[in-house]
């Protein structure tokens, strides 16, 4: 089916049904997109580090969903919960074997670090479950018709989780003593320690959190699409654009421009072509580089 055809008259008729249906594919992928890069541009935001392993700790929570669910037997609900936890707990770690040594070194010898732990992360994943994709069994594959639009009861539940993490993390970070402590020493490290916040223990909670949000992304991927050790990279990659396009470290401007560009690659895949879908995402990200290089939503 085309999106475009002509009349008679030689006007160009748009398929409206087509478009409001890629407008719900891109929602789906930008939701997606935004609490992946939500956890990025976090990272960032407070301990101004580039967490290369953070698609690797989506793609992880993907397979350990496989696993519980499959292995265990647990359901969808209960594996994903368990998941996520676990997953976050695991950012702990992540902070104190691959960062925080080597934050007081050049930022490049962090970058490697995380470097390192994406590679060993993506290898032990391969051995354990091999480089074929693996599908997730989720209750909800039900499609309803909305209009000329066809949805998914799996793609609400995403859409509808990732605005519920999405506020939840702007209410902790706005309206708690947690939150303002992270602003704090995000804006000011020097000047958060001397008015008493322990920063090394908002550097644990930033990472816990991040690498939270990374898991539940993996867990949400799977509803959609399914799990496989290959699938951490190239989210990466996005995330990236997402980052650099909304300005480096803002949550917010991450939330808005990864919604954005989740809708324009899928009206872009239909409209122009799918094979330079990904090389869109690029070229917004250096044409808003050319034009602000501190990104749309980040300050001179």
């Amino acid at each position: 089916m085309e999106a475009v055809g002509r009349r008679p008259s030689g006007i160009p008729v748009v398929n409206w049904d087509i478009v409001f249906q890629q407008l719900w594919n891109g929602l789906l992928n930008g939701s997606i997109y935004v609490i992946f890069a939500a956890g990025l541009s976090l990272v960032f935001g407070v301990m101004r580090v580039i967490n290369m392993a953070h698609g690797e700790l989506t793609m992880l929570g993907a397979m350990l969903l496989f696993t519980v669910t499959s292995g265990l037997g647990l359901g969808y609900f209960t594996g994903a919960a368990l998941v996520v936890i676990l997953m976050a707990l695991a950012g702990f770690l992540v902070n104190r074997v691959t960062v925080r040594p080597f934050l007081g070194h050049s930022e490049l010898v962090v970058i490697l670090s995380t470097v390192a732990l994406s590679f060993m992360l993506l290898n032990g994943s391969l051995v354990v479950w091999g480089s074929e994709p693996k599908g997730v069994d989720e209750p909800f594959n039900e499609i309803v018709k909305v209009g000329g639009v066809y949805v998914t009861t799996a793609g609400m539940l995403l859409v509808g989780v990732c605005f519920t993490a999405v506020l939840g993390l702007y209410l902790m970070l706005t309206h708690t003593k947690l939150g303002k402590k992270t602003r704090a020493t995000g804006q000011n490290l020097l000047g958060a320690r001397l008015i008493g916040i322990n920063t090394t223990a908002v550097y644990d909670t930033t990472l816990i959190v991040a690498s939270g949000l990374a898991a539940l992304a993996g867990v949400l991927i799977v509803l959609v699409s399914a799990a496989s050790p290959n699938l951490g990279q190239p989210l990466l990659i996005t995330g990236f654009a997402v980052v650099i396009v909304a300005g480096m470290g803002n949550v917010a401007g991450a939330v808005a421009v990864g919604l954005f560009l989740g809708v324009t690659e899928a009206l872009f895949g239909q409209f122009i072509s799918t094979y330079y879908r990904q090389g869109y995402l690029y070229v917004v990200m250096i044409i808003v580089l050319l034009l602000r290089p501190q990104g749309l939503f980040g300050r001179r």
